[in-house]
């Protein structure tokens, strides 16, 4: 069962974790007295519901019975989940060896610890990701303008010539990745695999399609065309033309 704790305190940051290690381990109380929000899940299908339902600041989960293929499946379709607040995720061994944490981190956590970590270091740890991520995750926030074009991602809202493109997510989001590229050629490789986390398949075109539907929405009422292909390669959007 589903079940969020709560400090007496403010609220500040939201930790989701899954299974009830932290309580056994005699961490939770720490963590709430820090003044943390927990909501704690019992297995993945939760957590990434709730990643879908709710934004969070970190996930924190168990090896438990992962294996390296399975974990680094799971962890990838966390990613997945993040949307345009990406969040920390810190993974906690039983057995914390040197081969332990390598797997973890290439599976893609952003830290290993061991199971039975004190719990002033693992608020230090805490507190050093969520400052990392903070200042990327405002960083990724900044409005994006190209000419008369300006994008925020916060809002996840674009617009020409103050008025508003209606897109859908991934049109927004091939548009920004685009945008923060500008003046660089974009392969249809690079944009599969940045975009849609996709592993370029000699043949497909769903690039094309979407550039082509992307391209009606932003280019219709202007003389000036935003995204400009380069043939055999990829597209680009340039700056100052």
């Amino acid at each position: 069962m589903d079940f969020n704790v709560k400090s007496g305190e403010t609220m500040q940051e939201k930790l989701l974790v899954i299974g009830n290690f932290l309580k056994d381990a005699g961490l939770m109380d720490i963590l709430l007295q820090d003044g943390f929000e927990i909501t704690v899940v019992p297995n993945e299908h939760k957590a990434i519901r709730d990643i879908n339902e709710h934004s969070i600041d970190m996930l924190l989960l168990k090896r438990s019975e992962h294996t390296a293929g399975s974990l680094h499946k799971f962890i990838k379709a966390l990613l997945r989940e993040q949307g345009d607040r990406p969040f920390p995720i810190i993974l906690f061994e039983e057995n914390h060896n040197t081969e332990a944490v390598i797997e973890g981190l290439r599976a893609g956590a952003n830290d290993v610890v061991p199971k039975s970590i004190q719990g002033s270091e693992l608020l230090a740890r805490i507190r050093n990701l969520l400052g990392i991520f903070h200042i990327e995750n405002e960083r990724n926030n900044q409005k994006v303008i190209i000419g008369d074009l300006v994008i925020d991602p916060g809002s996840r809202k674009a617009s020409r010539d103050d008025k508003e493109i209606s897109l859908t997510v991934k049109e927004f989001d091939l548009l920004l990745y685009l945008a923060r590229h500008a003046n660089r050629v974009c392969t249809r490789e690079e944009i599969l695999k940045k975009v849609w986390d996709y592993d370029f398949l000699m043949g497909t075109n769903v690039v094309d399609v979407y550039i082509r539907h992307l391209r009606t929405k932003m280019d219709k009422g202007f003389s000036k065309k935003l995204i400009q292909s380069v043939r055999g390669v990829g597209y680009i959007i340039k700056e100052g033309e």
